[in-house]
């Protein structure tokens, strides 16, 4: 069992296991004492204000009472983060939707990687929050740039791993390479392996749109990646595990555990994998199909870290250099991080990151 360090840390896991439906609403008075102006700065900082905001809607239909003491400009400010939160997710998945619609029609196929295809987990899909519209189009990179082009988009093609397109001020990232394939051998082969899974596995319509949403195999592999490599950069919050929380309760059973766990062994990912699973028992209530392992060393540590490290980088409204130096600070702060998660040294880790930028290992 995790050790929770505060009540409002406390509420807000209460909150989102409501919103999801793990636990029951309760009457608020159950819950304890909180600041509610906390527990909103602390679910706005963790990516997940809008399930919050689910759990204690539903906790208001359960005590009437309690929507009537509720401050009132809390609640108007929550309301209105909200609406806003949706606003962008619709306003996203409209304008990718066109996007993939006009790719398909020159027989482009458009995978997304997380974001969208992770939304049709939660209750409420718009309720989770989205960043940036990752995509991978297969053998279609550069066709799919000219055509972002013609329909008005801001092309920048000068990273290796992908291209940022910006249309109608929604941001899109077309994947060249699915991982940062300058990570070294492991991160080619990890390209490869889950290139191969995407042409070879069911993809799914999403939304009824041209976006594919990729095999349960495809999604596993990929979020506990990207989780990874964000936790020893710059940290993750708690969306990324209520991220793989949803996804456990609503495709466990189509996984292949046995191979998912080999290929985890085989990238380097397994401590971590079983970590994330563990949170989101603990924090989300999750229930687990027998085989699937939910222990690990090394979860409290991580969950303090999740929610109290303040170690963002990528989401920093600095230059290129200023976000080198900030990943380094943090990852002279990592050791523990390379120790656990790793498969190699923290020593090991700068040097390939230096090599990575002052060359273009890119190819095989």
């Amino acid at each position: 069992m995790l050790r929770m360090k505060n009540s409002t840390e406390i509420t807000l896991f209460r909150l989102l296991r409501i919103a999801i439906g793990s636990e029951a609403a309760v009457p608020l008075s159950a819950l304890g004492s909180v600041s509610w102006q906390e527990l909103y700065t602390l679910a706005r900082k963790q990516g997940v204000l809008a399930i919050a905001f689910d759990g204690l809607m539903q906790i208001f239909e359960c005590d009437g009472e309690v929507a009537k003491s509720f401050p009132q400009p809390l609640k108007l400010q929550w309301i209105n983060a909200v609406f806003s939160i949706e606003q962008r997710y619709e306003r996203q998945r409209a304008v990718c939707a066109e996007l993939a619609e006009r790719w398909a029609e020159q027989d482009i196929k458009t995978l997304c990687l997380k974001g969208l295809a992770f939304s049709a987990y939660y209750p409420q899909s718009n309720h989770r929050e989205c960043g940036d519209f990752d995509c991978y189009l297969f053998d279609d990179y550069a066709k799919g740039n000219a055509i972002a082009r013609d329909l008005g988009a801001a092309v920048d093609e000068s990273m290796y791993k992908h291209s940022e397109m910006i249309l109608r001020k929604v941001m899109v990232e077309n994947h060249r390479f699915i991982v940062a394939v300058r990570g070294g051998r492991k991160m080619k082969q990890l390209h490869h392996q889950l290139d191969d899974i995407a042409r070879n596995e069911a993809c799914e319509p999403l939304f009824g749109t041209k976006i594919l949403s990729p095999s349960p195999m495809f999604n596993a592999l990929f979020l506990n990646h990207h989780a990874l490599t964000h936790f020893l950069s710059e940290g993750i919050r708690l969306r990324h595990i209520l991220d793989w929380a949803l996804f456990l309760r609503s495709r466990q059973e189509q996984l292949d555990w046995n191979r998912f766990y080999a290929l985890c062994e085989e990238y380097d990912m397994r401590a971590f994998v079983d970590c994330m699973t563990a949170m989101a028992v603990e924090v989300c209530g999750v229930e687990l199909v027998e085989g699937v392992v939910a222990t690990s060393p090394h979860a409290e540590r991580v969950l303090d870290s999740v929610l109290h490290d303040d170690s963002a980088v990528f989401s920093q409204n600095v230059g290129a250099w200023r976000k080198r130096v900030l990943l380094v600070r943090n990852l002279l702060a990592s050791r523990w991080k390379y120790k656990a998660f790793a498969d190699r040294g923290i020593l090991l880790q700068f040097i390939t990151l230096v090599w990575g930028y002052l060359t273009h290992p890119e190819e095989d």
